[in-house]
Parts: structure tokens; sequence; C-alpha cells
């Protein structure tokens, strides 16, 4: 969808506006601390940060990637978080369209945010977050049925004798379902193949609300094929890397969420198009 110029800087903005509190989430949930008080300080000398020093991006810049109170240096990777959100909320709108859907979509694009970086950090997936994911499949599912449109539920159908029993279930929760047990599945074969733990809890419980907000079909599919696609291409380049010294454990969760939030994005196409490839 074009959008005026105005919009989109609107968007981007306010996007970014979101991406500052991504970057909140990001750091202080795996530590189980609020993410509403106290307000944003630094944490080297304590002083608590206002507006100038925290309109994304700009602000990093015209500071210098310093604390304006004592010096300390802040990681760049705050600015790049706040671009990335700022960009994706355009994404949302541009893509999908200025609507209520557009919003959640973001909303879930931006809990994959904060999945793939705490992962990357922490190499855990928060319960709280799948939960949320989980939650807005069961919600959009559930508008589906009531809406009365056709696909939001899948009949299971069982004969015993003369008798035919039907019975219709939620596309969210047969997803969620399937999900959890692909990648039970694949954790157990992979365990018993290299003898150790090689999918963690985390990203059982990710596959399942993926599920729930996917289903069980195609389109899952494509979510996890394209996940592991990107998985060997990482993995390739950190072992090159990393070269005979060998290394840690690589977190299957950041890729996951890329291939969460392109789904979310580009549904049909990307479903479409590694279909195809595999096909």
């Amino acid at each position: 969808m074009v959008l005026p110029w105005p919009l989109i800087v609107i968007v981007l903005l306010v996007g970014m506006a979101v991406g500052s509190f991504v970057n909140v989430v990001i750091f202080r949930l795996p530590r189980r601390e609020s993410v509403v008080t106290p307000g944003s300080h630094c944490l080297s000398c304590g002083a608590a940060l206002t507006v100038v020093d925290l309109v994304p991006i700009f602000s990093y810049l015209f500071l210098r990637g310093r604390c304006r109170h004592c010096g300390r240096r802040f990681s760049p990777r705050y600015m790049v978080v706040e671009l990335i959100v700022g960009l994706l909320a355009v994404a949302c709108v541009t893509v999908i369209g200025p609507d209520v859907y557009a919003a959640s979509a973001f909303v879930m694009v931006c809990i994959l945010i904060v999945v793939l970086f705490i992962d990357l950090d922490w190499m855990i997936i928060p319960d709280e977050l799948v939960v949320a994911l989980a939650g807005f499949g069961l919600v959009i599912n559930g508008l589906g049925i009531w809406r009365g449109e056709i696909g939001e539920l899948i009949p299971f159908t069982d004969r015993t004798y003369l008798t035919t029993y039907t019975v219709s279930l939620p596309k969210s929760i047969v997803g969620m379902l399937v999900g959890a047990a692909v990648f039970l599945l694949i954790g157990w074969a992979s365990e018993k193949l290299l003898r150790r733990p090689s999918m963690g809890g985390g990203d059982v419980k990710l596959a399942g609300a993926m599920g729930a907000l996917l289903g069980p079909g195609c389109q899952f599919l494509a979510f996890f094929l394209s996940a592991v696609i990107s998985g060997a291409v990482i993995g390739l380049i950190v072992l090159a890397l990393r070269g005979r010294s060998g290394g840690s454990y690589i977190p299957f969760g950041p890729m996951l969420a890329v291939s969460g939030i392109a789904l979310l994005l580009f549904p049909g196409e990307l479903t479409a198009f590694i279909m195809h490839i595999y096909a």
C-alpha cells in the first residue's frame, strides 16, 4: 500500500518511541524488574534521564552515545533496536494497511523482537512473552469464529459402528498443540542422535505460540523451514568465525523470532516461496 510521506514519518517516529520501550523490556524482563518503575536512569551514576536523553536515535547521536551526566558510554544496540522497531512499524502499516490488525501485528512483532534479544543475551525465552503471543492467536482466531469465517475451525471426524462423530476445534488450539508437539519430537530425536540437549523448553513454547498464530498448516511449516534455513546459514557463519576453537550453544529462538516476524508480515508470499523451494 502506498502511503503519504507525512503518515510514514509519523509511523516511523511512533515506532522508534515504542522501540525505546522495547529496549527497557529487553533489559529488565530477564532480571525480573518492573518495566514501568523506576524511570529510565543511567546505570553508572544513577541520574534520571530526561526528554533530552530519551529522544529515540537522535539523543544517542547528539550525545555521542554517552551519559550526559557522567560520560558513561551506552551500547549502540539501543539505537539499533529503536531503528529496527520503527522500520517494522512502517512495514506493518505499509504491507497490511492502516487498520487494527496492523496495530496488533506490530505488537506481536515487538514481542518477537524482545524474544530475539533476550534469547541472544540470556538464552531464555520468558513465559510472559510466549503467553502474550499465544493470547493474540487465540483472540484473533476467536474473532474469526465469531464472524463465521471459513477455516477458523478444524473438523475432526471419527466413525464408530454406524455413527459418525465430528468435533470442530479452533485452529489456534490445534496449531498450538501441533507446533509444540513437532518441536518436542525434534528436540527428543536430536538429543538421541547428538547425545546432548539441542532444543530448549522456551523454543518448544514459542513454537506452540506461533502455532496458535499461524495454525497447523502450511504457514506454520513455512515458519519452521525458514527458521531452519536462517539457522543453518547463521550456524555456518558462526562456525567459520570460531574456527577450530568451537564454541558455545547457538540459541534457536532468534531464528524463530525472525521467521515469525517475516510470516506475520508476508504470510502468503513467504509460504508460497518456501513451499516452492522445498517442493
